[in-house]
C-alpha cells in the first residue's frame, strides 16, 4: 500500500541544508519508495541532495514506526501489532522488524525501563485514562495512571506531588463540562496584565525539542501536530504523565490570590465568570510539576501570562504550592522556561533613608 505523497512527502518544510546549513535549498524530485514517496532536496551551496526524514535507509515510513512503538509502549504484543498495522495500511509486520524500530529507536522510548512495573501493577486497559471532552471543540485528555504512580514511587522527592494525581484521577469523571461550554474567557487570549520585568525565561536545549523535531517529520497535517506529539510523549518518554489537561479560575480564586496571599494578580472578573483553559502536557521530574505548552514557532512568542493561568489554577485546583510549578514552552528548535511565582509575587524594594534622616534615626535609638 502506498502511503499519500502529499501527506508523507510534505512532513516538514527543508529551509536550510543540514550539511552546510546553507538556505539555497531547492526541491530535486521524489524518491520513491516500496510504501511511501519521500520529497528529495538539493543544496546550490555543497551540491548535495537528501531527504529531510530520520528514517532514511528504513523500509517503512516513520509514522508506521512511531504507531509501533508507542503500541508496544501500550502493552500491546508484538503479534498485537502486526495484526494493527496490517489492518490500517494493508501490509504485514514481522514481530522482529518491531523489535528493531524497538532498539533502533530506543533513546526516544525511555518509558522502556517502567514496562516491567506497568506490567506487573495494570492491565492494559488501566494503564491510561482517556477521555474526549466536548469544550467547544474536541480536546482529548489523557492521564497516563501508570506511570504517575512510577514516578511518585520512584524518588521521595515526588511524594509531596500526590496531590496532583488525585487531580488527574478526578479529571476525567468530575470536570465540570458545561463550563467549559459556556466559557467565554480562555486563558490564552488574555494578554498584558501581568507585570513581567522582573521575570526571568531562560533558553535551554530540553528533550521536549529532541522529540518533538523526531516526531514531527511524520505529522503533515499541521492540525495534527499537538495531538501526535502528546500522544508520542505521554506513552513512551518516562515523564509526561498527562495531556490536554482542563483547568479553570473564578472570582473567588482571583480573589484568594490578591486578597489572601498579596499575589499581584490584576484580574477582575464578574461573578459567574470563568476562566479555562487546556495544559498541552503535564510533566513530573526533579521534584517539580512543569506545565508544557508546545508552540510552533517559540522564538517569536511568550506565552508567559497564558502559562502563569495555567499554574494559578493548578494551584488552587490542587493545592499544591506554587512554588513547585515551573512552566515552559518549546518547538522543534527551543524551549524556555520560568518559574510562574516569579511573575505574580514581587520582591519588596528595601527603604533607602537618605544621610540625614539615617543619622537622626542612629540618635534616636
Amino acid at each position: 500500500m502506498l502511503l499519500d505523497k502529499q501527506e508523507e512527502g510534505a512532513r516538514k518544510i527543508i529551509t536550510h541544508c543540514p550539511y552546510c546549513q546553507s538556505p539555497e535549498v531547492v526541491k530535486k524530485g521524489i524518491r520513491k519508495k516500496k510504501l511511501e514517496e519521500i520529497q528529495v532536496y538539493f543544496c546550490k551551496h555543497c551540491e548535495k541532495k537528501f531527504t529531510p526524514v530520520i528514517n532514511r535507509g528504513k523500509t517503512y515510513p516513520l509514522r508506521v514506526i512511531l504507531e509501533a512503538v508507542t503500541l508496544f509502549n501500550r502493552l500491546f504484543t508484538l503479534e498485537e501489532i502486526g495484526k494493527k498495522i496490517e489492518e490500517k495500511y494493508g501490509f504485514k509486520l514481522a514481530p522482529q522488524t518491531v523489535t528493531n524500530w524497538i532498539n533502533h529507536y530506543n533513546d526516544y522510548l525511555p518509558v522502556g525501563r517502567m514496562r516491567d512495573f506497568f506490567n506487573l501493577k495494570y492491565k492494559r486497559k488501566d494503564l491510561i485514562e482517556e477521555v474526549h471532552m466536548l469544550h467547544g471543540q474536541i480536546y482529548d485528555y489523557k492521564f497516563h495512571r501508570a506511570k504517575m504512580d512510577c514516578v511518585l514511587e520512584s524518588e521521595f522527592k515526588h511524594y509531596k506531588l500526590k496531590p496532583l494525581r488525585e487531580f488527574l484521577e478526578l479529571c476525567a469523571h468530575e470536570c465540570p463540562h458545561q463550563i467549559f461550554k459556556d466559557s467565554q474567557k480562555r486563558a490564552s487570549e488574555i494578554k498584558n496584565v501581568f507585570n513581567l520585568d522582573e521575570v526571568r525565561f531562560r533558553s535551554k536545549s530540553n528533550t521536549a525539542n529532541r522529540v518533538a523535531r523526531f516526531v514531527m517529520q511524520a505529522v503533515a497535517n499541521n492540525k495534527l501536530r499537538h495531538e501526535v506529539l502528546q500522544e508520542f510523549m505521554l506513552v513512551n518518554d518516562s515523564v509526561t504523565v498527562a495531556v490536554e489537561v482542563p483547568i479553570l479560575l473564578d472570582q473567588d480564586d482571583i480573589i484568594h490570590f490578591q486578597n489572601e496571599l498579596a499575589w499581584k494578580v490584576p484580574l477582575k472578573i464578574n461573578e459567574g465568570e470563568v476562566i479555562t483553559g487546556h495544559i498541552d502536557i503535564v510533566q513530573v521530574r526533579n521534584g517539580v510539576v512543569h506545565l508544557l505548552d508546545y508552540k510552533p514557532s517559540a522564538k517569536k512568542v511568550k506565552p508567559i501570562e497564558q502559562l502563569t493561568l495555567y499554574a494559578l489554577a493548578m494551584s488552587r485546583l490542587t493545592s499544591l504550592r506554587l512554588f513547585n510549578f515551573k512552566c515552559a514552552w518549546f518547538d522543534e528548535d527551543d524551549y524556555y522556561e520560568f518559574f510562574p511565582l516569579h511573575v505574580v509575587m514581587k520582591k519588596k524594594k528595601k527603604l533607602k533613608l537618605k544621610k540625614s534622616e539615617y543619622e537622626l534615626l542612629q540618635k534616636a535609638v
